[in-house]
């Protein structure tokens, strides 16, 4: 990791799990904008630059990004631009994309709803 300059390993003493150990991150971290991503995520072009926008405009906004999939059927990438969705568990706990009623929906997709 010496190569990466910007980027610090921190170690606990024993096991946390995820939501502890991003908030022992975030709370060591230096940056301005705090990026956290699963290890299964991958970015494509230009994901950032609208959510630093909403952050730009609101330091108070939280963003969260469309989530691009990976059909389980035929792995196939899916991108999910354009489409206006939001993410919910039913009552067996899978997490599905169900639609945003047009009322709430925004003119600008990068819009906060």
């Amino acid at each position: 990791m010496a190569r990466f300059s910007k980027v610090r390993i921190v170690r606990t003493k024993k096991r946390e799990g995820l939501i502890r150990t991003r908030l022992l991150g975030a709370s060591m971290a230096r940056g301005e904008v705090l990026t956290f991503l699963d290890s299964h995520c991958e970015v494509n072009v230009n994901w950032l630059p609208p959510l630093l926008n909403q952050i730009a405009l609101n330091h108070k906004t939280i963003v969260c990004p469309m989530i691009d999939v990976i059909d389980h059927n035929h792995f196939g990438y899916e991108a999910q631009a354009g489409d206006a969705m939001r993410g919910a568990f039913d009552w067996e706990m899978y997490y599905k994309r169900i639609p945003i009623p047009p009322e709430l929906q925004r003119a600008d997709p990068s819009d906060p709803f």
